[in-house]
């Protein structure tokens, strides 16, 4: 009976999930096929199946990465000394990522989707709700420091925050000229000001 290298597994089902990523960016999950998928990533449909049963397995899958994603963020920005600084670089993540096409494309094919399938509804609603539970935690942790001190109370900042990432998302997904990258400075000011963040020009 032949064994299965767990790290192997893991990079090859990670190898299939970069390739979904890569198609759904392109053409959307359901004009995306599963042919499609297996042409990215190099492999059979066989070896697709193996990891993944069936398609919508992958897009739930895809959705799971990026929810995986946020925690990681939220996590390495909760550990820095300085929180006003987290949050400013929490808005630069948002500007980088929006700034992608292909990350842009596919968080709003998720919330898309969401609006289709349950599970992916589910999925979308707890990175919603892991979303402001780590603003509100580094937030709340900030101003205890010294480090903020919004213009509204911190539910209200944290709703803040969270409406100027999906404006940026969405204004960057339908307005051709809009560049995330040229409204940095901007929206540092705004921010900085909005949580009144201490030590913060905005133009950094």
């Amino acid at each position: 009976m032949r064994t299965v290298d767990p790290e192997k597994h893991a990079a090859q089902r990670r190898a299939v999930l970069q390739a979904a990523k890569a198609c759904f960016a392109r053409h959307g999950f359901h004009k995306t096929s599963t042919e499609a998928i297996c042409a990215e990533a190099g492999t059979s449909s066989g070896k697709l199946f193996h990891y993944f049963p069936t398609k919508r397995a992958i897009v739930l899958a895809v959705v799971e990465d990026q929810l995986q994603e946020t925690a990681a963020y939220l996590d390495s920005l909760s550990q820095q000394r300085d929180l006003s600084s987290s949050l400013l670089d929490f808005l630069d993540i948002i500007l980088h990522l929006a700034s992608s096409p292909d990350e842009r494309r596919l968080v709003m094919e998720t919330v898309a989707e969401a609006a289709r399938d349950e599970d992916v509804r589910a999925l979308n609603d707890a990175g919603d709700k892991l979303l402001a539970e780590g603003l509100t935690a580094i937030l709340t942790e900030a101003i205890a420091r010294g480090q903020a001190d919004p213009v509204v109370p911190t539910e209200h900042a944290v709703r803040f925050l969270m409406m100027m990432t999906d404006g940026i998302f969405s204004r960057a997904s339908v307005d051709t000229g809009f560049d995330p990258s040229r409204e940095r400075a901007s929206l540092r000011k705004i921010l900085g000001e909005t949580l009144r963040l201490s030590g913060s020009s905005g133009n950094d």
